[in-house]
């Protein structure tokens, strides 16, 4: 009857009436056509994503420098109700956020209406202005050689 594959979709009717070849032949065709759709309506994340507002980030990136100096030669006082140490970690992450906030900001308000990534975003399918936010951080942490986290960092 069936041959056991349950005739209930084309591929097992073609592998069935006309053998593994077709089959074969079918599985091309179609990943052919796949191909060809994502060559022309697919995208990818571009580097012009990332240099946005890197420049941005470079400042906060010197300034939380100059926080790590100032903690490095004693200059950096504690703030009200806080230890130095808690102090030097409010401010660096103070201007991390900062840097952060205004990359999303940036992207929002920059990117083009027709560029991929902010109608993903604005659809609601897939990610967030925070992701895009992100984008610069990994753009300084390719430009910087990979070893850098580029003054952005998950931990």
């Amino acid at each position: 009857m069936d041959g056991g594959f349950g005739i209930s979709n084309e591929t097992c009717v073609v592998f069935c009436e006309k053998g593994p070849g077709a089959t074969r032949d079918l599985f091309t065709g179609i990943q052919m056509v796949v191909n060809f759709w994502l060559f022309h309506n697919g995208f990818s994340i571009g580097i012009g994503h990332g240099l946005h507002s890197t420049k941005r980030i470079s400042e906060k990136k010197q300034l939380v420098a100059e926080i790590i100096e100032e903690a490095y030669h004693d200059w950096l006082k504690a703030l009200p109700g806080m230890t130095i140490r808690e102090s030097f970690e409010s401010k660096v992450e103070h201007e991390l956020n900062c840097a952060h906030d205004d990359s999303g900001q940036y992207a929002q308000k920059n990117l083009k209406d027709d560029d991929n990534v902010k109608q993903m975003v604005t659809a609601g399918s897939k990610g967030s202005y925070i992701n895009i936010s992100q984008i610069p951080c990994l753009s300084m942490r390719v430009q910087n050689g990979g070893g850098e986290d580029g003054g952005c960092s998950s931990s």
